[in-house]
C-alpha cells in the first residue's frame, strides 16, 4: 500500500539572526505533504464514522499492498492499539531576540519549578518549490516527558503558580497507532487490512449518506476500537475555498475576502507539523484548526478570492511564517499579542489604530478609554458591525451568580482593571466581594467569567442594582479586524493594504 507520508522536502537554513547562537537549534523535523503541479496537498480530518459504516460510489481501495476494485465497502476496526504520545510542559515561548539568553531563562525556570528544563524547537523549515519557509517557535520546556494524566495535573499546578504566563503542553509522538480494518465489499468479499485504507472515489462519493467532493483521495484511519476517521487529501487551495465561507460572509468586498484567504493560508503553513502530531492529518475541520465547510457548493466569489491569491502567505524577516490571527471586530484599536495570550512578543502583532489617522489617546488609561468609547473611531462603524460599540447590563443577582460559581466572593462591590493593553482590553482584573476577592488573568478568562462578554475593552459602573458594561469590539483584538477589513474593502483598498495595516512588518510572498 502507498504510504500516507508521501513526499517531503526539508532543508536546513541558518538565518543571519540565528548564526550567532548555538547550533543546537539546527536540526531536522519531519512533517509530510505531497505536491501536484507544484501545489502542496495536505490531509484534513473530515468526520468520524462508527463501525458498520458503508462507503459508497468508489472506484477502488488499497488494502496493504493490494488495490481492490469495488463500488462500495463496509468497514469495522479491530485490534486497535492507540498511538503513544508523551507531553512536555512549556513554560515560556521565546521571541527570536531572546534566544541568545535562552540558557539563563532556562535556568531561571528550573529554579522556579524545581524541574530540569531545556529549549524545545516546535516546527520546521520547509522548502516548497524554490521558496523556503520557517514555522519554528522556541519554548522553554520540561526536559522530562509525561503521560497525559500527569501532564494535565502539572498544567493545572503551574498555571495556578504562574497565571501571567502561557503554560501549555506540547505533544511528542513516540509510536504510531496500530489496528486492523475488516472490509466487506459490495460483491460480498471480505478483507483484513492493516492500519488504514486509501480510497479512490468516484463522483458523488458518500460515507453513511454524507456526500463529499470527488477527484481526491480519502483515507480511513482508525482512531478507536469502534470507529475510524475519514481524511481527505486535497490541495491547500481547494481546502481554502471551503474554509473561507466559515470565516467571512459572502457580502464582504472581494479584496476583503482575498485578505482573509491569505491569512487563512498563512495559518495552515504556520501549523504544519505542530498539531495532530500522532495522526495522518495535518489539520482538522473544526475551529481548533480552521472550520472547513464540506457540504454544498462553494460560491464563485470565494473561489475567486482564493485563486487570485494562490500560494500567497505572510512572511516575517523573509522566511518566517507569521502568525495571522483575526477577530470579528477590534473596535478601532488592535491589541498586542503578548497582552492577550501571554506569549512571546511578535513585532508584527502589536496594537495598531484601525483608522486613517491615529488618535492621541492612551487606551490603557480609563480617562482616554472613555473618550474613545464615546467616539465612532475605526472600522467606520459600518451597519453590519453590531459590536463596534456596545452596552451590556447585569443585575446584582446575575453578576453575583456568575462570579460565585468560580469562587465564593459574596456580593460584588467593585471591579478593578489592574492591567490594560494598548486597545483598552483588560488582561488582569480584580473582582472585590463582601467575602473575598478574585483576581483573573487573561482577557478570554475575564470575558468567560462575565457570561462570554464581547470584549474586555470595557468600562463598568453601577446604577442602582445594575452593573453597566460599555465596551468596544468583539473578540481578542489581535491581528486583523474582520469588520475593519470589510470597511477598508468598501473604501476600495486592496488586500495588500488591508494585510499591511493589521500585520505590519510582514510581507506577502508567493511560495508556489
Amino acid at each position: 500500500m502507498r504510504k500516507y507520508i508521501l513526499f517531503f522536502l526539508c532543508f536546513i537554513f541558518v538565518s543571519a539572526l540565528q548564526a550567532d547562537i548555538s547550533k543546537e537549534f539546527d536540526f531536522l523535523h519531519s512533517a509530510s505533504f505531497s505536491f501536484r503541479n507544484s501545489i502542496p496537498y495536505i490531509r484534513v480530518l473530515v468526520k468520524s464514522y462508527e463501525n458498520g459504516t458503508t462507503i459508497e460510489n468508489i472506484k477502488s481501495f488499497e488494502c496493504g499492498e493490494k488495490e481492490i476494485n469495488a463500488r462500495s465497502l463496509t468497514f469495522s476496526v479491530t485490534d486497535f492499539t492507540p498511538a503513544i504520545i508523551k507531553y512536555r510542559i512549556a513554560f515560556q515561548e521565546l521571541a527570536q531576540n531572546e534566544l541568545k539568553t535562552h540558557a539563563e531563562k532556562s535556568k531561571l525556570w528550573s529554579l522556579k519549578t524545581g524541574m530540569e528544563t531545556e529549549v524545545f524547537v516546535h516546527g520546521a523549515i520547509f522548502s516548497i518549490n524554490r521558496s523556503t519557509i520557517d514555522n519554528r517557535e522556541y519554548f522553554i520546556v520540561s526536559k522530562e516527558l509525561f503521560d497525559k494524566d500527569k501532564s494535565e495535573k502539572l498544567l493545572s499546578k503551574f498555571r495556578e503558580m504562574f497565571p501571567d504566563y502561557s503554560i501549555v503542553s506540547i505533544p511528542v509522538h513516540e509510536a504510531n497507532a496500530k489496528s486492523k480494518i475488516k472490509v466487506e465489499t459490495d460483491d460480498g468479499k471480505k478483507y483484513n487490512c492493516p492500519d488504514l485504507l486509501l480510497i479512490h472515489p468516484k463522483s458523488g462519493f458518500m460515507a453513511n449518506g454524507d456526500v463529499y467532493p470527488d477527484g481526491r483521495n480519502y483515507y480511513l484511519a482508525p482512531s478507536a476500537a469502534s470507529k475510524a476517521e475519514l481524511v481527505i487529501e486535497d490541495s491547500v487551495e481547494n481546502i481554502l475555498q471551503r474554509i473561507l465561507p466559515g470565516e467571512m460572509f459572502l457580502s464582504a468586498p472581494l479584496e476583503t475576502l482575498k485578505a482573509q484567504a491569505v491569512a487563512a493560508r498563512t495559518d495552515i503553513f504556520m501549523q504544519l507539523g505542530k498539531r495532530h502530531v500522532s495522526e495522518i492529518w495535518h489539520i482538522c475541520s473544526e475551529v481548533h484548526c480552521q472550520k472547513v465547510i464540506w457540504n454544498g457548493k462553494i460560491d464563485k466569489k470565494f473561489v475567486q478570492a482564493v485563486k487570485e491569491t494562490e500560494g500567497e502567505v505572510l512572511l516575517f524577516n523573509g522566511s518566517h511564517v507569521a502568525r495571522a490571527p483575526y477577530c470579528s471586530s477590534a473596535g478601532g484599536r488592535t491589541e498586542d499579542i503578548r497582552n492577550v495570550w501571554f506569549t512571546a512578543e511578535k513585532p508584527y502583532l502589536t496594537g495598531v489604530w484601525d483608522g486613517d489617522e491615529p488618535l492621541r489617546l492612551d487606551l490603557s488609561k480609563e480617562a482616554d478609554l472613555k473618550k474613545f468609547l464615546e467616539s465612532d473611531y475605526g472600522e467606520d462603524n459600518i451597519k453590519m458591525n453590531k459590536r463596534h460599540r456596545w452596552k451590556i447590563e447585569f443585575t446584582q443577582e446575575k453578576i453575583d451568580e456568575l462570579l460565585n460559581s468560580h469562587k465564593k466572593i459574596g456580593k460584588l462591590r467593585e471591579i478593578k482593571a489592574l492591567q490594560r493593553g494598548v486597545s483598552g482590553r483588560i488582561y488582569k482584573a480584580e473582582f472585590v466581594g463582601t467575602l473575598s476577592s478574585l483576581v483573573v488573568y487573561g482577557e478570554l478568562n475575564i470575558r468567560k467569567l462575565l457570561d462570554n462578554l464581547y470584549s474586555s475593552a470595557f468600562l463598568v459602573h453601577k446604577e442602582d442594582r445594575n452593573w453597566i458594561f460599555e465596551g468596544a469590539g468583539w473578540g481578542h483584538g489581535v491581528g486583523m479586524s474582520q469588520m475593519g477589513a470589510v470597511s477598508l474593502g468598501k473604501k476600495g483598498r486592496d488586500f495588500r493594504f488591508i494585510l499591511k495595516r493589521y500585520y505590519p512588518k510582514t510581507d506577502i510572498s508567493k511560495i508556489y
